[in-house]
């Protein structure tokens, strides 16, 4: 309240005469930030974080005193400031033609028609306007609520929201006759037909090269739609498959062979038997029929020493 006050009894000049707040660089204001401001500051150390960059809507303020103490910290002189330095994101309405266009990035391909029918009216600071596709809080004829951002740093986004209605024109795939779990799609499984009508939740596959050889998890009937949450790559290795084990013993690279007891994509751990030994052990995926064993359980590989002192 006193500063409300304050301001109505300056004068237009006296208003005038405050400077206005600079513009943060980034996460962080730094040295050479202050130094456009006040060029007595140039010589502090190069890329020396001072403070957080402000939320947008707030300030961060630099005092004379505390821009002093920054100063005679690091060897220099009194800078002999007077004036305040501050720092404030700038702050604009959002324009409907860059949310739409946001909106429709985030549907390329798709054909979208978008209806913006509401928006979020406070100002946001510059920076690339997102329209994630999770953010959509219905799929259907009706209107919907949009939640986005702005990303205005590398890190840091500012919330918004539009009410939109959304149709799309695109290519849906169904089925070609039943297609069965744990079958691996082949071409002529699948039919392509148009679709023009509200957005849909799920991803859809749209193309031949989206399906190609992706595993059904479900059954489906005739002209079923096929839905990407239904399928999945073919796995790497799969159980009772023959692999390659590879070992780092010390310096030593050692390679084996291994069957599968489990099955699993690039980078999932599984259960290996050696059928030397019989033992087991659990081996990482590196590629199709290739296994890495775990750091500490190289163990599992040793069996009966064959002639030759190959532990493997």
């Amino acid at each position: 309240m006193r500063f409300l006050i304050l301001l109505f009894t300056l004068s237009r000049s006296q208003l005038n005469a405050i400077p206005a707040c600079l513009a943060p660089a980034g996460e962080w204001i730094t040295s050479e930030d202050l130094a456009v401001a006040a060029p007595t500051l140039a010589a502090l150390p190069p890329h020396l974080k001072l403070s957080y960059s402000p939320v947008p809507g707030l300030q961060r303020v630099f005092r004379p005193d505390e821009l002093r103490r920054l100063a005679l910290a690091h060897g220099l002189p009194d800078p002999h400031l007077a004036a305040n330095i501050c720092f404030a994101w700038p702050l604009a309405p959002l324009e409907p033609a860059v949310l739409r266009a946001a909106m429709a990035k985030e549907l390329t391909g798709r054909s979208p028609q978008i209806e913006l029918i509401a928006q979020s009216l406070a100002p946001a600071p510059e920076g690339e306007v997102i329209f994630p596709l999770a953010g959509l809080s219905a799929f259907s004829e009706n209107p919907a609520v949009w939640k986005g951002y702005v990303r205005y740093t590398e890190t840091r986004r500012f919330e918004i929201w539009a009410s939109v209605r959304i149709r799309v024109h695109e290519t849906h795939l169904k089925a070609q006759g039943a297609i069965h779990a744990g079958e691996r799609l082949r071409p002529g499984q699948w039919r392509a037909e148009s679709y023009d009508g509200p957005l849909l939740r799920d991803r859809i596959l749209r193309s031949d090269t989206d399906l190609a050889g992706l595993v059904a998890q479900r059954d489906f009937a005739d002209g079923a739609l096929l839905l990407a949450l239904f399928f999945e790559p073919p796995k790497s290795v799969e159980v009772g498959d023959p692999v390659t084990v590879i070992a780092g013993i010390g310096a030593a690279h050692i390679e084996a062979q291994g069957v599968a007891l489990g099955a699993g994509h690039c980078g999932e751990v599984i259960l290996i038997r050696n059928p030397r030994s019989n033992r087991t052990f659990r081996a990482r995926i590196a590629s199709a029929g290739v296994v890495e064993v775990l750091a500490g359980t190289s163990a599992g590989l040793v069996g009966n020493e064959p002639v030759g002192g190959n532990p493997l």
